[in-house]
């Protein structure tokens, strides 16, 4: 595996001294196969969270429907939900059997797509299940076992979904870091200064109860804004831990924890987001076994 992507561009730089493919290619693939078929499991358990969201219910139409959308707009919007769900669960159940079957890969990709883009058509976005959708298009391009070579397209398939995932946090920690660098020149408050954490939980409980750790938090923002710093490096760095495969769990529980700690501080629950770091992160199939043989 490594000497096939030894002099490619972007996957030569894979093969460190931690390098992801250092397991043979049969080991690497059976534990891929392995967490997919979990997925799946983890994909009917997101799909049954949404059972009990009534909002839509309570409209006629979309208040403001998103362009997958724009085709169904006279539609009822309970007749769309119950489409949607009730074709990824049936869709999520036989891709636990049939996991590699195309078309069901593609069929499941493509009503989860627009019923994402159903649920956020009533005037705001959510962004906690933009993650799934992504590892949801990177199975659906893994290849067949009639492809050829199509272990290790499957192997640099699910590599690809870890870089991308990890790649969205570094993104936010970046973006997060060069506003930061402009408003420090162009506001009294910036990232640089510990009011920016408490202005980010007055904003917050503007909209939704603070809980009692929020409330602790803005009364010694102080001491919360040490662990906002903290979040944004983890954030910024997240990308250069997908290189290190020993690094993968170790990113993954700091990204889980960073989620608990959001949902404990503000209120915000990114569910989705901490199943697919620990699907792709927590159970990466290039993290080596530290159990050593007995001879």
């Amino acid at each position: 595996m490594k000497d096939k992507i030894q002099s490619h561009f972007f996957w030569k730089h894979a093969n460190g001294a931690f390098s992801l493919f250092d397991k043979p290619v049969e080991i690497i693939y059976s534990k891929i196969v392995s967490n997919i078929k979990y997925s799946y499991i983890f994909f009917l358990f997101l799909i049954f969270t949404q059972l009990s969201n009534k909002n839509y219910v309570l409209h006629e139409s979309m208040l403001d429907p998103l362009w997958p959308m724009l085709l169904f707009k006279n539609i009822s919007p309970v007749s769309i939900a119950l489409f949607c769900q009730i074709s990824l669960i049936v869709g999520f159940i036989l891709l636990t059997r049939y996991y590699n079957n195309r078309f069901l890969k593609g069929f499941v990709f493509i009503i989860y797509f627009l019923y994402l883009a159903f649920l956020n058509s009533f005037g705001k976005i959510n962004h906690g299940h933009h993650l799934a959708l992504m590892i949801l298009f990177c199975f659906m391009l893994m290849p067949g076992n009639k492809v050829a070579n199509y272990k290790e397209k499957t192997i640099l398939l699910f590599a690809s979904a870890q870089f991308f995932l990890l790649f969205s946090y570094s993104l936010t920690g970046f973006w997060k870091l060069f506003w930061g660098i402009v408003e420090f020149f162009t506001k009294d408050v910036s990232l640089f200064s510990p009011l920016s954490f408490r202005n980010i939980l007055i904003e917050q409980f503007q909209l939704t109860n603070p809980p009692l750790l929020g409330t602790w938090f803005l009364e010694h923002y102080y001491i919360g804004y040490i662990f906002y710093c903290v979040v944004v490096v983890i954030e910024l760095f997240a990308v250069f831990a997908f290189f290190k495969s020993s690094l993968h769990k170790i990113w993954g529980v700091l990204l889980i924890g960073m989620h608990l700690g959001i949902h404990l501080v503000l209120n915000v629950n990114m569910y989705p987001a901490i199943m697919a770091i620990g699907l792709l992160l927590l159970m990466s199939p290039f993290q080596k076994s530290r159990t050593k043989r007995l001879y």
